[in-house]
């Protein structure tokens, strides 16, 4: 699957392009994403949030809500602070933010769980943690979070079954310079149609 940019293109695509050095972190290799599961209503819900400094988290929810969007986050502790996992416990979480990027139960977290276990498990993390039942966190290195980060969101409006395995089929076939590019273009502010341009190429032909 090509995108038609080139690495250089891609890190400066937007205004919220990534470090160009996919996988690695830019706040000295803590884990910039966070996956949880919770036994809700329907179930096990999993919610995958994005780990960032209070005020980076500031600055990104004004420029979108400049443009009519909207931003959801909450203060680490509010959603992890209880958390046993090693990633809650090596690093100090006082002034960061989790960013929230969808929550899935039901038939989307079905579609999505072969893409959550190939990625997570790739990275040598342990997807059980969220994918059986149970509460459990599970705290994701930025190149993880980057790819699953496409697929909560990209799913997340799907209602036929078909669609959703044909979205994460094409972001397990992506490599992590096209998951940065469109990473940073689903979550732009100057590009509010980035998550339906990426349905449109991964599910448009069914």
């Amino acid at each position: 699957m090509k995108t038609g940019l080139d690495s250089t293109q891609a890190s400066a695509a937007t205004e919220d392009a990534p470090a160009p050095s996919f996988g690695s972190s830019v706040y000295g290799g803590r884990p910039t994403f966070a996956m949880t599961r919770r036994e809700g209503s329907n179930g096990g819900e999993v919610t995958l949030y994005e780990l960032l400094p209070e005020d980076q988290a500031a600055a990104r929810r004004d420029r979108l809500e400049r443009r009519g969007r909207s931003l959801t986050g909450e203060s680490f502790e509010e959603v992890l602070d209880d958390s046993s996992a090693e990633g809650a416990t090596r690093w100090d979480w006082e002034g960061w933010t989790a960013v929230k990027i969808a929550r899935l139960d039901g038939g989307r977290f079905r579609a999505l769980s072969p893409l959550i276990k190939e990625t997570v498990d790739g990275a040598e993390l342990d997807a059980t943690t969220v994918t059986t039942s149970g509460a459990g966190d599970l705290f994701l290195p930025e190149a993880v979070g980057v790819r699953l980060a496409l697929a909560f969101r990209g799913i997340k409006p799907l209602q036929r079954v078909d669609r959703m395995r044909a979205l994460c089929r094409g972001i397990t076939r992506m490599g992590d310079e096209e998951c940065y590019y469109w990473h940073a273009k689903c979550r732009a502010p100057s590009s509010p149609n980035g998550e339906k341009a990426l349905r449109t190429l991964l599910t448009d032909h069914l």
